[in-house]
């Protein structure tokens, strides 16, 4: 049960990941998707803030999964 939180939690986060860099090579590599955002700095603001929360999130999974640390569900 520990295991399928944890690999949840992870696929959670890569999916996070992926999504924000489809956003971010959309906006970039297709000229039509410009159009539809006209504020397109801050939508790419966004995508890029949500990948780093993203990575962020998956180290400190990484870090507290660490068999050192004890498990809440242990």
């Amino acid at each position: 049960m520990k295991q399928l939180a944890i690999d949840a939690l992870r696929h959670r986060y890569e999916a996070q990941k992926k999504s924000a860099k489809y956003i971010l090579t959309n906006y970039l590599q297709n000229p039509t998707a410009i159009g539809e955002h006209p504020d397109l700095l801050a939508e790419m603001d966004k995508a890029l803030e949500s990948w780093e929360e993203a990575s962020s999130r998956l180290e400190a999974l990484d870090e507290i999964t660490d068999d050192s640390y004890p498990s809440l569900f242990d």
